[in-house]
């Protein structure tokens, strides 16, 4: 890790920073003039993900920065089709939950695709869905219990 990174999340760390040009002012403080390119590659290297406040504004938070009960709260359901898996979520948390599950790797997962408040889960081929939620349920605990009930 560089000075560059270590230093972004201390600021992350110690400031609600809601944005990218707001975090670049303030490395520019530190002494560190960036690109809002690399300050973009930077944020998804370092998994740093934007939380919804209260307000209804959003701030960057680090990874494992309370992310597991944050993702089972805003998960409202999740459903599934053959190989794909969708997980609504509240309004600006899917980009949270995605990197969560981007985290814990599973070789099931080919990979996820987050909007605002939808995750797409794509799962390799002649893998059960089942397992896989199983698996989410280990680091986002009640998580079966938003699965959509397929008798409707």
């Amino acid at each position: 890790m560089n000075n560059r990174t270590a230093i972004i999340q201390q600021i992350i760390r110690t400031h609600k920073v809601e944005n990218q040009e707001e975090l670049a002012t303030m490395l520019a403080k530190e002494g560190i003039q960036t690109t809002q390119a690399t300050l973009s590659r930077d944020l998804r290297k370092l998994q740093i993900t934007k939380q919804h406040d209260a307000a209804g504004g959003y701030y960057y938070v680090l990874p494992g920065h309370g992310q597991q009960s944050r993702a089972s709260e805003s998960i409202l359901t999740i459903d599934y089709s053959g190989q794909m898996g969708i997980v609504k979520t509240l309004p600006g948390c899917a980009n949270m939950v995605g990197a969560l599950v981007d985290a814990h790797r599973h070789s099931a997962l080919m990979g996820t695709i987050a909007g605002d408040d939808t995750l797409l889960l794509v799962l390799r081929e002649n893998t059960s869905f089942e397992n896989l939620l199983a698996f989410l349920e280990g680091f986002i605990p009640g998580i079966q219990t938003k699965l959509m009930d397929k008798s409707e």
